[in-house]
């Protein structure tokens, strides 16, 4: 797992480290019922960068849900669900299928993890 420092946002804030990680995820947009496939391409605690087949709209709410890899979470493994809205989307290149995808952590929620437990949390902007 390689992790990428950016320092700062638009704003001038100092932004959270982003983990370059490719996994599986699960995602659905506001109101549907079905659960559809993603990659994930990075991490942070406020934001996830993923790939999906077709794009969504821009300031959609999405629900995430994927398992963290050991030691993301202070945890041995734990799956997560997350709640957000896509803050961008970028057609895929010539050389690419899939369209890439931000989406901003709003809050989330631990639902299995090897301790049983539940916890809900907010994500916290840096």
């Amino acid at each position: 797992m390689r992790v990428r420092w950016e320092n700062t946002t638009l704003s001038g804030l100092e932004r959270a480290p982003r983990y370059d990680i490719k996994m599986g995820m699960l995602y659905r947009t506001g109101g549907e019922k079905a659960w559809h496939n993603a990659q994930v391409e990075n991490i942070s605690r406020s934001g996830v960068l993923f790939r999906v087949g077709e794009s969504l709209r821009v300031s959609a709410l999405v629900e995430m849900r994927f398992m963290l890899p050991p030691g993301m979470a202070g945890k041995e493994s734990a799956e997560i669900l997350c709640q957000g809205w896509v803050v961008r989307s970028a057609p895929p290149s010539a050389d690419e299928k899939l369209h890439r995808m931000a989406a901003k952590i709003l809050e989330y929620r631990f639902v299995r993890d090897l301790g049983g437990c539940e916890t809900l949390g907010v994500a916290q902007e840096q």
